[in-house]
C-alpha cells in the first residue's frame, strides 16, 4: 500500500516538474485535500451498509487557464486537471475505493468560489461475492464509475508565498451503470479541506480580456448517433448481455454554450429477453410476461447540451412509445459527455437511467450533418 502511494506522489511531481517550464500560457497547482464524510441512504436496501463515516484523501494536478481560447473566456477561466482519491468507505463490506479522475473547476465571487466536476473510473476492493462477500449490494463489480461534485471557498498564494487553501463540501457517488449486478451504488456527502501548492506563483501569464461575442447563429443540424454496451436485468449471478441503441435526432444551438434538442430511438436490449426467460420460467401462468414478447423498445426524448470547448454535458429525459415489456418506468434519464472530434464527428458516454434506477452505460460514436 505504501510503495503504491509513493509511487503516485513520484508521478504526481514529476508532471509538476515538467509543467512547471510552460509559463507563457497556463500555471500548475498541486493540492492534497483530507476527506470525512458519511453514505446518503438513498435506497432501504444499503442501509445495512451505513455502519460509520468514511474518510480519505485526494492528490490533485490542475492547469490553470487564461483566455487563450474563446470558451475559457466565457466560464470565466476555468482550471482542468486530473486528480487520485482514496476513501476508505466506514465498512467493511463495501471495502475501500480507489478512483482516478479527470476535473473541470469553475470560479466565482472574485475567484474565491470554486465549483468542482469530476469524473472517472474507481477500483473497489470488496465488491459484491456470493460466497464471501453477499452482503455488498451496493458494488457489483470492482471496476465502477465515479463521479465528483465539489463546492469550496479558497484563498491562494497566503503571505505572497505559493501555499493556499479550500474548504467545502462534497458528493461522491459510485456505480457500474448496472453493467452488474447487484448495483444499488453509493452517494457519499461530506466536507474536505485542502492545502494548494501553486508552482508559478512568481510568474504567471496574464488573464486575456474577455473579447467574445455572445451573437452565435447557426442552423439545425441532425445527428445519427450509434451507442453499445454491456448490461443484466438485475438478476444477480446473471451473465451481462451486450445492448445496441440507434438514435436520430436534431439539435438547435441557442447560443455558443447550449443547445437542445429533439430525437426517436430504438433499443435493443438482449438482456431483457433473458429477463423474459427468467420471469417465464418462475411464473409460467403470468400473462403480463410472454416468451413469445417483444423485448425492443422505441422512445423519443428531448434534451440539452452545454458546450465546454471540445467537450459538452449532456442532460436527457425520453419516454418510451413502444415497450411490450413493462420491464421499467415508462420514461427514462440521460446524463453524460460527449468529445467533439471536429465539427461533424463526436463520441459519447451516456448513464441512462430510470429515476434512481441505473440501466445502462452507453459508449457512442455519432454523426453530427
Amino acid at each position: 500500500m505504501r510503495k503504491k502511494i509513493t509511487s503516485i506522489l513520484v508521478f504526481f511531481i514529476a508532471i509538476g516538474l515538467g509543467f512547471s517550464q510552460e509559463q507563457k500560457k497556463y500555471s500548475h497547482t498541486f493540492s492534497t485535500s483530507y476527506l470525512f464524510g458519511q453514505i446518503m441512504p438513498h435506497r432501504p436496501n444499503i442501509v445495512h451498509l451505513m455502519q460509520g463515516p468514511t474518510n480519505g484523501f485526494v492528490l490533485n494536478w490542475e492547469r490553470q487557464t487564461y483566455g487563450l481560447k474563446e470558451w475559457e473566456q466565457r466560464y470565466n477561466y476555468p482550471s482542468v486537471g486530473a486528480s487520485f482519491m482514496y476513501q476508505n468507505m466506514g465498512n467493511s463490506t463495501l471495502g475501500d475505493a480507489y478512483s482516478l479522475q479527470a476535473d473541470y473547476r469553475f470560479f466565482f465571487f472574485k475567484r474565491n468560489l470554486v465549483l468542482r466536476v469530476g469524473s472517472g473510473l474507481a477500483y473497489m476492493t470488496n465488491p459484491f461475492d456470493i460466497h464471501q462477500n453477499p452482503k455488498n449490494t451496493a458494488y457489483g463489480s470492482t471496476i465502477l464509475g465515479s463521479f465528483l461534485v465539489g463546492l469550496n471557498y479558497q484563498q491562494q498564494n497566503l503571505w505572497d508565498s505559493p501555499f493556499g487553501f479550500r474548504l467545502g463540501g462534497f458528493l461522491m457517488h459510485y456505480s457500474n451503470g448496472r453493467t452488474r449486478s447487484p448495483n444499488t451504488s453509493t452517494n457519499n456527502y461530506g466536507v474536505d479541506f485542502t492545502l494548494t501548492y501553486d508552482l508559478n506563483h512568481k510568474e504567471k501569464p496574464s488573464y486575456q480580456p474577455k473579447n467574445y461575442t455572445n451573437e452565435y447563429s447557426e442552423p439545425i443540424r441532425f445527428n445519427l448517433l450509434f451507442s453499445s454496451g454491456m448490461n443484466d436485468a438485475g438478476v444477480v449471478r446473471e451473465s451481462n448481455k451486450p445492448f445496441v441503441v440507434l438514435t436520430a435526432y436534431a439539435d438547435k444551438r441557442l447560443n455558443a454554450k447550449s443547445a437542445i434538442q429533439l430525437g426517436v430511438e430504438g433499443f435493443f436490449t438482449t438482456s431483457i429477453r433473458n429477463y423474459i426467460r427468467h420471469e417465464q420460467s418462475l411464473f409460467p401462468n403470468n400473462e403480463d410476461v410472454q416468451s413469445l414478447d417483444d423485448w425492443r423498445r422505441i422512445g423519443i426524448f428531448v434534451g440539452h447540451e452545454l458546450f465546454v470547448g471540445k467537450l459538452s454535458l449532456v442532460t436527457q429525459v425520453g419516454y418510451y412509445i413502444y415497450e411490450p415489456i413493462k420491464f421499467a418506468k415508462p420514461y427514462y434519464t440521460r446524463v453524460g459527455l460527449k468529445r467533439y472530434f471536429n465539427d461533424w464527428i463526436y463520441a459519447s458516454v451516456m448513464l441512462k437511467t430510470h429515476m434512481a434506477r441505473a440501466e445502462a452505460m452507453e459508449y457512442g460514436i455519432g454523426v453530427r450533418f
